[in-house]
């Protein structure tokens, strides 16, 4: 049984009222949500707060989920939306310099990725861009899938991770030349 498969089962378990199948939804969505949200945030402690309240909000609005959806993707737009509404507000409230702060972010981020190199490369991109790479090459997400959770036509979603891979192996050879 794939992963789609099991999470759409657990969906339809929590839309039934079992609370439990909560775990298994974190169990197979916590990485992309976690690397969506930093991707936005670039703070390892904010991101993790977007890891819980997306999944308050998975359980609060399950009524809502239609089982032909395509529930990673469903889960991934609340992530993407608590995510976008905590940058807003951490930018309204105490400025830029708070985003700013990724002590302790490229440690966390390796746990998901098992490279610190990618965290502190992927740092280098623009948010959309990061948020497009780190669907596509760190979670599997097709360009099409990608689109449809970031609200942008597919072709939009592809040259944009055209341009920021094009980024990166830019970056690499640079350092690699140092």
């Amino acid at each position: 049984m794939t992963d789609n498969e099991l999470l759409e089962g657990f969906m339809r378990e929590l839309k039934g009222g079992n609370r439990d199948a909560l775990d298994g939804i974190y169990r197979i969505t916590a990485k992309g949500v976690y690397l969506l949200a930093y991707s936005i945030l670039r703070n390892a402690e904010s991101a993790r707060d977007v890891m819980q309240d997306t999944f308050l909000r998975v359980a609060a609005n399950i009524d809502k989920y239609e089982p032909q959806n395509n529930a990673k993707a469903w889960v991934l737009i609340i992530a993407r939306n608590i995510g976008y509404r905590e940058y807003a507000n951490a930018k309204r409230n105490a400025g830029s310099a708070a985003l700013e702060q990724l002590a302790d972010a490229r440690d966390y981020a390796s746990q998901w990725t098992d490279n610190a190199a990618l965290a502190a490369v992927l740092n280098t991109l623009t948010t959309e861009e990061r948020e497009i790479v780190t669907l596509f090459a760190i979670d599997g997400y097709k360009h099409r899938e990608i689109a449809e959770i970031v609200s942008r036509p597919a072709g939009t979603v592809r040259w944009l991770y055209n341009r920021a891979i094009n980024r990166l192996r830019k970056q690499m050879e640079a350092h690699d030349e140092k």
